[in-house]
């Protein structure tokens, strides 16, 4: 598709800085990764660092950086025509084309977060549902917008069947069928509380509270059904006829999307997976760490792991070391080293801001007049990106505390030069 095409082209000077790496972790946020999408080849993800990133999955680097919604970056989805679609927990759905740094189209903030996105089979509509149980129509011709009251409470889920209706499940504890103009044709009732669901093969797969995944019919008839564990389950994605099925500690299932036999079990390890993605390849799972990892779809084999250091390895036992793990999921220390969302801190002290090379900084960090010392990166831990580097896409974060300002700055001089 077209949105290849362009990230490709993207990825020419990140491919001849970093090599290739496929198979390795997708590094980048500074939080939760609570959305995720793929499309051959690529990679868009959302997360509670207010950013959605876009990935070349081959490199494993991240082509785009986009920064816009106030709060997480709750859905994702790719579109037609080179466009990308973000919502957010501002209420706010934008679109985007691949290559720019502000959206093509955004709704003005609205009262719920949106809680899912789906793309209508032929792109010409975005479906979005909120978490005050609306769904929302969004034409990506026009994009005029119109929504209809479709649960009671929060939306839990929202996914299109091949014929063009489109499912929704909500916290009313029912499974809700629309037809192209968000009528009501079908309901059901559901047993449970419903967490997330996905569409399998034209069926509906919904995973529950209880630990159950359940397959319905396009209108609502319960197929097969599989307890996988007694801890609630919050993420399903479907691909090819296979299903994956994440629970709240980290456990993900791999299943037939036929019958929901057991393929494999993968024990994430990163905290809560609360997003899940799938190709032809790999399963990826999006976890509380931060760190989107990808897996065998066949075997459940871990593929590889990230090519930059894991925080523990430039632990010294120090406070300072301590506080430097937050800021190791967008930074590595290795000289040349930019394939996370922020730039290799190596050798920072005596560098202006915005300089370091193979980088793609934003323009107002450019613009800025700073020079990175123990003063200065102190300074903006204790005022926050936002104020002390206003428009640059870094998430605001502060250090409260001086004396962990100053052992992260004393930690930095013995590590990062």
């Amino acid at each position: 598709m077209a949105t290849v095409t362009a990230l490709r082209r993207l990825a020419c000077c990140a491919l001849l800085l970093a090599g290739p790496a496929a198979g390795q972790d997708l590094l980048g946020h500074g939080g939760p990764v609570g959305a995720l999408a793929v499309q051959d080849g690529a990679a868009l993800s959302g997360a509670f660092d207010t950013r959605s990133i876009l990935w070349d999955m081959h490199s494993g680097a991240a082509q785009l950086v986009q920064r816009f919604h106030e709060g997480n970056v709750t859905a994702v989805a790719f579109l037609p025509d080179n466009r990308l679609a973000t919502g957010g927990q501002d209420g706010r759905i934008a679109v985007w084309q691949v290559e720019a740094r502000e959206p093509l189209f955004a709704t003005p903030h609205g009262v719920a977060p949106v809680a899912a996105l789906s793309l209508a089979p032929g792109g010409a509509a975005l479906a979005a549902g909120f978490r005050d149980g609306r769904i929302a129509l969004l034409d990506l011709d026009g994009f005029t917008l119109t929504d209809v009251q479709a649960h009671q409470g929060r939306l839990t889920g929202l996914g299109y069947l091949p014929d063009a209706r489109l499912v929704s499940a909500g916290e009313d504890l029912r499974l809700a069928v629309h037809d192209g103009g968000l009528q009501l044709v079908a309901r059901a009732d559901l047993p449970d509380l419903p967490n997330a669901l996905t569409i399998s093969e034209g069926r509906v797969a919904v995973v529950f509270a209880e630990g159950a995944l359940r397959l319905y019919s396009p209108e609502g008839a319960l197929l097969p059904e599989r307890f996988l564990t007694d801890r609630p389950l919050i993420a399903v994605a479907a691909h090819r006829g296979t299903v994956a099925a994440a629970a709240i500690d980290g456990t993900v299932w791999l299943l037939e999307g036929a019958d929901l036999a057991q393929r494999v079990m993968v024990s994430a390890g990163q905290g809560p997976v609360w997003s899940l993605a799938l190709d032809d390849r790999a399963l990826l799972t999006g976890g509380g760490d931060g760190t989107i990892r990808r897996w065998s779809i066949a075997t459940g084999e871990r593929l590889g792991r990230a090519d930059t250091p894991a925080p523990d390895d430039y632990d010294d036992g120090s406070r300072g070391a301590e506080v430097w793990r937050a800021c190791a999921v967008c930074h590595s220390l290795d000289p040349g080293d930019n394939n996370r969302a922020g730039p290799t801190l190596h050798a920072i002290f005596g560098r202006p801001i915005g300089t370091e090379p193979g980088y793609d900084y934003s323009q107002a960090l450019r613009d800025l007049d700073i020079i990175w010392s123990p003063r200065t990166v102190a300074e903006l831990f204790e005022h926050g990106p936002e104020a002390y580097t206003p428009g640059s896409r870094m998430p605001e974060q502060r250090l409260p505390d001086p004396r962990d300002r100053a052992a992260l700055v004393e930690f930095l001089e013995r590590q990062a030069h």
